[in-house]
């Protein structure tokens, strides 16, 4: 069996080489050009760009469409690949998920393919593709690694604090009112993952305090037991120190990893963007 995952899932390069984890890319948008995240712009070239950019090419992202997934599945078949899963970003959150269905129906009859809503993105999401290849390299079969791909998604803990609110209200993440309110008041707010979507967690009034408010947010929902925790950052690998210096101390880890967000989740969440990402093992 071969793990696919769309660009959001935010799994380091050299991870995504050792288990073979193949990356379909998100669709990125400034005004009337395109860029496939990753191959066409790196994340240095994303920063240099949204110096300049104004309204009228305010990046966008829009999700892989069922092509270019069955692309990826017709390599993987000529390769000689009968079982393929793909774990994609949350439904809520993109329509990636309709478009691998779209895809692997193109394939029917030459491989298996199972698509599997994580609920989730960026490493959240990273975790659950790595936790399947790794298994599925240990002889795993799919109902294994389906179960405990339910698992993950179920006990998740996702917390991060958006620098500025620009791009998650032109992304469509957060009301325009919600963030005038929040710039007048000179509110952080926390934001969470929870049932797939991103909603509010608290709101404090410093930077040290949102990042307290998410170390406890974090603590409170996977307590001591064993877990597989991430630093997230855009653009910010300073904010990610601070936060691992702060956060480190209090989980119980058996993997961490700091991952600066892909070009496809950047744009939603913008630059600064600080987060803390937990899965229970």
């Amino acid at each position: 069996m071969r793990v696919i995952i769309d660009d959001a899932g935010d799994i380091p390069a050299e991870l995504v080489n050792k288990h073979n984890i193949v990356i379909v890319p998100v669709n990125i948008h400034f005004g009337t050009e395109e860029f496939l995240s990753r191959v066409e712009m790196d994340l240095p070239a994303f920063y240099r760009k949204v110096e300049t950019v104004s309204s009228s090419n305010f990046p966008k992202t829009s999700q892989p469409n069922p092509y270019q997934f069955e692309v990826a599945f017709r390599d993987l078949i000529a390769a000689g690949e009968n079982e393929i899963l793909v774990v994609t970003v949350s439904e809520k959150l993109s329509k990636t998920f309709a478009s691998a269905i779209a895809a692997g129906k193109e394939v029917e009859g030459q491989a298996t393919v199972h698509v599997f809503d994580s609920m989730s993105g960026s490493i959240g999401q990273g975790f659950m593709a790595l936790e399947a290849a790794r298994m599925a390299e240990a002889g795993a079969s799919y109902a294994d690694i389906l179960q405990r791909l339910e698992t993950m998604r179920e006990k998740q803990a996702i917390a991060f604090l958006i620098h500025s609110l620009e791009f998650a209200v032109k992304g469509g993440r957060v009301s325009a009112l919600r963030s005038t309110m929040a710039s007048l008041l000179n509110i952080k707010p926390v934001m969470q993952l929870k049932e797939g979507e991103i909603v509010e967690a608290g709101k404090v009034r410093t930077h040290k305090k949102a990042m307290q408010f998410m170390v406890d947010f974090i603590k409170e929902k996977v307590g001591d037991q064993p877990v597989k925790l991430a630093y997230i950052h855009a653009n910010t690998p300073s904010g990610a120190m601070e936060l691992q210096q702060l956060a480190g101390p209090y989980f119980n880890t058996t993997e961490v990893l700091t991952v600066d967000l892909c070009v496809a989740v950047a744009i939603n969440l913008g630059p600064g963007t600080l987060g803390l990402v937990a899965i229970p093992e």
